[in-house]
């Protein structure tokens, strides 16, 4: 041995020898172990493979030595003899010495066996009275629920398994009492798991169908011969979303499987209530069939014309015209419709209950008007002084105008008819025409502002009647300009410098006059033009505002007022009505063309002062043909113009 370690060697001996003195004097502290699982093993040997030398319940208390590794040394006294062994760290936890007297006696010893059996017994009695008179079913689970861990330190392992058998027996029937009959199930299955013999036994006589059912069921999960519920879910209509506790599980009809018979099912299709059901399964097998309460109908929405994008409450459908919305709700709704080149419509809907589709049908109006083609200008000297337009049935129509040949006809293409009438005749009866209408029959009416009269022709262009005079009188005229003609014949006549309306029958019969000059209602500032509307009211306008009239002069209502700004307008010469009830106005003094609403809301309003097309000077006369392009004679510009829809 090397000389220079003999140092090394007695300080090594002396520390040893230190530590031993040490251990011998004050000892290792003392440790105290809770089990926390039901019949943990304690092994001979510190290892998974070590012999077991016996198992303690859930819930004894240990004296043990500090771990090894990962496990305990502990002491337990089985039937009055000490046994030493190992218990491994994952069935026990270490606790202090308060947590320890917990299950000892108040005077500080350890209770004995007939104790705790006597406790349990006790208490459990008590609950058992909560229970009957279901009288507060919570404190008696309260009560009940941590008696399960003293049975389980019963020594008696009959005595034990029958305890707790009737511990869970009365657990169960509380939560069968709370109406849970999930957590009274398993209840009742440990029952059943701990002894299967003595849980037939204190069942037998239950008689109560809805808690014997259940103990059925749990007999069947602690035999195995239910290991597997089946929920077959169909619903009417099909197709609907299907979630279990919140996760989707398909469409229906779908079979839906689990190990818990416990769990919340939502079925949810659009345009129906959705359904929210907490299920609890009984049978391995279980049918639902739902059917869905619809909440709406589906609305079709069709327009004129077609193609345009659907709104509904401010939200874009993305569908186009003509479509069928699927389940819009019940109630009131707020529809919109959007084309290029048409004004926005706007209207509303209530979807009621009931069966098929609810229909909502809009005409569409059109908002912008492109320049189609002309006829005429001051370098043809086709026309002179172009006057007014008026359109038959079949699309021809005719423009007045202060030259030779004073009516001429044009065909639904606009191509002139030389043949229609007689100029040197026209000549002779017309002085300086202003107005015209042509009635059902084809028959043209031409007022004659000089002549101060009526015309009628046939629609050969011959001349049949003519009726007024200048004057005041009620058969009188001075002036008269626009005329138009109403669905039952009878024709209208705006008497200008009298400021009146002036009703005629087809023969010139006088029916009646109304208005007077005036700014009141039914008062008129030099009236120019009138029309009839789609619900046959008589629509007129002077300098200032429009006026609507029913047949025999009663006011219906007005807009407008003079000036240049949007809407407004000034000396308007001429004015008419389409099928939908949309009014027109050549705006002469501001040179362009104003379209209204029914209730005389700006739809439209185009032109500009000029001599190019789509410009304007001095539009006198306004016409809409059945296809809606609208068509203007410009007096100063000696021409019409025709407007169309922009292709699309």
């Amino acid at each position: 041995m090397n000389g220079k370690n003999k140092p090394l060697i007695w300080l090594g001996l002396i520390f040893s020898l230190f530590s031993v003195l040490l251990g011998f004097s004050f000892g290792s502290p003392p440790i105290k172990v809770r089990v926390t699982v039901d019949n943990a093993s304690v092994k001979a040997t510190p290892g998974i493979g070590g012999q077991n030398l016996t198992t303690v319940p859930l819930d004894s208390v240990l004296d043990a030595e500090a771990k090894q590794g990962e496990w305990y040394k502990v002491t337990v006294t089985k039937d009055g003899v000490q046994i030493s062994g190992y218990i491994h760290e994952m069935l026990v936890k270490e606790i202090t010495e308060n947590e320890a007297q917990q299950a000892l006696s108040p005077s500080g010893r350890v209770r004995s066996q007939a104790e705790i059996v006597a406790e349990i017994e006790i208490k459990m009695e008590e609950d058992k009275k909560l229970i009957r008179q279901e009288n507060e079913p919570d404190k008696a689970l309260n009560d009940l629920t941590p008696l399960i861990a003293k049975a389980f330190n019963i020594d008696d392992r009959q005595k034990q398994k029958q305890i707790a058998c009737e511990l869970y027996l009365w657990i169960g029937l509380g939560y069968g009492k709370k109406n849970d009959n999930y957590g009274a199930l398993k209840e009742f299955k440990n029952m059943f798991d701990v002894d299967y013999a003595y849980g037939k036994e204190i069942t037998k006589n239950i008689s109560d169908p809805s808690v014997s059912g259940l103990i059925e069921h749990a007999e069947k999960l602690s035999k195995g011969l239910l290991v597997e519920y089946n929920l077959q879910i169909t619903t009417k209509p099909k197709e609907a979303v299907l979630k279990v506790n919140g996760k989707s599980i398909g469409m229906s009809p779908e079979v839906y499987r689990s190990t818990v018979p416990k769990f919340t099912l939502e079925v949810e299709k659009e345009g129906f209530r959705p359904i929210k059901e907490e299920l609890f399964l009984m049978q391995a097998m279980t049918v639902k069939e739902y059917t869905l309460e619809s909440i709406g109908r589906n609305l079709a929405v069709s327009s004129v014309p077609k193609g345009a994008q659907v709104f509904v409450d401010g939200k874009a459908t993305g569908n186009l015209t003509d479509c069928e919305l699927p389940f819009v709700p019940y109630g009131g709704h707020a529809i919109k419709l959007i084309r290029d080149n048409y004004a926005e419509w706007e209207g509303s809907v209530q979807i009621l209950e009931g069966a098929g589709p609810v229909s909502l049908a809009a005409a569409l109006i059109v908002n912008t008007y492109v320049f189609f083609q002309k006829n005429g200008g001051p370098e043809l000297k086709f026309f002179k002084l172009p006057k007014a337009l008026a359109f038959d049935k079949d699309g021809n129509f005719y423009v007045l105008d202060e030259s030779d040949v004073k009516m001429k006809k044009f065909d639904a293409e606009a191509r002139f008819q030389a043949s229609w009438g007689d100029a040197g005749r026209e000549s002779r009866v017309l002085k300086v025409p202003a107005g015209a209408a042509v009635d059902a029959a084809g028959n043209v009416y031409v007022t004659d502002a000089k002549a101060c009269c009526v015309l009628k022709f046939d629609k050969t262009g011959k001349f049949l009647k003519k009726w007024g005079k200048e004057g005041s009188n009620p058969n009188e005229l001075t002036g008269p300009t626009g005329i138009a003609i109403d669905g039952a014949g009878d024709v209208y006549v705006a008497d200008t410098n009298n400021s009146r309306i002036v009703k005629y029958s087809n023969e010139g019969v006088l029916k009646k006059t109304w208005g007077k000059q005036g700014m009141r209602p039914g008062e008129f500032v030099l009236p120019t033009a009138l029309t009839v509307g789609a619900r046959n009211e008589v629509i007129v306008i002077d300098r200032s505002r429009v006026q609507k009239f029913g047949p025999e002069g009663e006011t219906l209502g007005a807009w407008g007022k003079s000036g240049s700004g949007d809407g407004e307008f000034k000396t308007p010469m001429g004015i008419c009505a389409d099928s939908f009830g949309y009014v027109y106005i050549a705006d002469t003094g501001n040179n362009r063309l104003l379209k209204f609403d029914p209730n005389g809301k700006l739809i439209s309003q185009w032109g500009v002062s000029g001599t190019g097309d789509g410009q304007m000077m001095s539009p006198f006369g306004i016409a809409v043909n059945g296809n809606g392009n609208v068509f203007v004679v410009e007096r100063d510009n000696q021409r019409f113009q025709e407007f169309r829809i922009p292709a699309k």
